[in-house]
This record gives C-alpha cells, structure tokens and sequence, in this order.
C-alpha cells in the first residue's frame, strides 16, 4: 500500500483548475445565507416588538437549519469531489488557508447546532407553538445562547480572513483565484 502525501481533500488530478460546480454552488449559498441568518439574528436581538419576533423566528431557524445541511453537503462534495492544487507558493500560507477553511467548517456547523440547542431549551419553541410573544425567553439567561454568539464570533472571525484573502488574492496577486470558486466554468 502506497502513502498518498496529499492533504485529504485535494484531487487526485493535479491540473484540476477550479472546484466542482455544486462546491460552487454550495459555497455562494452558504455565503448568503450566513448573511441573511447574521442580519434576521442581530434584527431579533435588536427588536422589541415581541410579535414580530415570534414571526420571525421559523425564518431564523430554517435559515440555519439550511446552511448545516449546505455546509454538510459541502463538505461531502468536496471530499468526493477534490479540489485545484494549493492557491499559494508559500507552504505557510496554504497551511493557514487550510486551517481557515477547517476552521469555518466547524465554526458554522458550531453555530447551527448550538442554535438548534438554544431553540431547544429556551422555550422559543413552545412560544411559537402558542403563538405567544408574552412566552419569549431572556435569551440573556439560556446558556447555550452565548455558545450560539461566540461559536458565531469565531465565524465572523474566520469569514473575515477568508474574504481578505480572497480580495488579497484577486487584486493584489492578480492570480485570478476567486475563477476556482466560480459557478461558471472556465476553459483550463
């Protein structure tokens, strides 16, 4: 049996240029949907009208319940799927690339099941199910919530680097890496 030295998602074809097209697809969706689940969430805790937010919740939690599923499946496609060679020369800064990716992987499923765990056990549910704002928690008081925040945190965190790399990349590299992640296909 042979050692095969590279890192566990890349493809075996070395020229492979861009990833798949549903890693693409995936990858955008996940993109906007953290955006709409991080503006619906900071308008929830932000809000007062307690009647708006007993509507708003199922929107929050489907939302959520969606990117684990996307980013599940990301991750499986991936894995099946491959990926283009390292983006850098630099072992270094394809070591940290990898770790940022790691890292918002587990940072997001992170952020969706401690959420799923505060709708659990804080009572929103059954308010919903009432159809009764009077029965919102105090979300201040639900221990998994300040989990949901800084596994939410870490995620911002790591977003960040992810897009400043992409920008550092594209722009000042003139690489033309965001082609990788692109829906359309390009001619290798």
């Amino acid at each position: 049996m042979r050692y095969n030295a590279l890192p566990f998602f890349h493809s075996k074809d070395m020229n492979m240029k861009q990833f798949s097209k549903r890693i693409a697809v995936t990858h955008w969706l996940v993109f906007l949907l953290i955006i709409a689940a991080l503006s619906l969430g900071l308008y929830l805790d932000a809000s007062e009208n307690t009647a708006q937010k007993l509507s708003l919740f199922p929107a929050h939690f489907l939302i959520g319940d969606t990117i684990l599923l996307l980013t599940l499946l990301r991750i499986y496609f991936r894995k099946k799927d491959g990926e283009p060679a390292p983006a850098n020369k630099n072992p270094l800064l394809n070591k940290l690339a990898a770790f940022v990716h790691y890292g918002l992987n587990i940072s997001v499923i992170a952020v969706a099941v401690s959420g799923i765990v505060t709708a659990v056990t804080s009572g929103v549910l059954e308010a919903i199910s009432a159809k009764d704002p009077g029965l919102i928690p105090d979300f201040s008081k639900v221990d998994a919530k300040e989990f949901h925040e800084l596994f939410l945190a870490i995620t911002v965190f790591l977003l960040a680097i992810h897009i400043a790399a992409a920008i550092y990349h594209q722009f000042l590299v003139k690489d033309n890496l965001m082609r990788r992640i692109m829906i359309k296909r390009f001619p290798d």
